[in-house]
């Protein structure tokens, strides 16, 4: 909040607002951005799925009556693992190949 309270001679009508303060700055805040926030957020329900999947395989492995079942969890394994790697994938391709 040091940048909204105005300097000793400077009245609050010359003080530059936050817009500006953060246009100006020179690496401006790209991970607050929309898409990366969704980027992250997809990222992390992804990742759950993929616990979710695991712990789902311990427990069919576990108990006899669900073995015939252990494909569920694997196949929630492999999306969410094969989705995980193409949106990674995704991010490296356009941060190493950015003009």
């Amino acid at each position: 909040m040091a940048a909204c309270t105005p300097t000793p001679g400077e009245t609050t009508a010359e003080m530059p607002s936050p817009q500006t303060i953060l246009a100006r700055s020179r690496r401006p805040l790209h991970f607050l951005t929309p898409p990366a926030v969704a980027t992250t957020l997809l990222l992390a329900a992804l990742a759950a799925l993929l616990v979710f999947g695991l712990i789902g395989v311990s427990v069919a492995k576990e108990f006899e009556a669900y073995h015939g079942y252990v494909w569920v969890p694997r196949l929630l394994v492999v999306v969410s693992a094969i989705l995980i790697a193409t949106v990674l994938g995704h991010l490296l391709r356009r941060r190493l190949f950015r003009n």
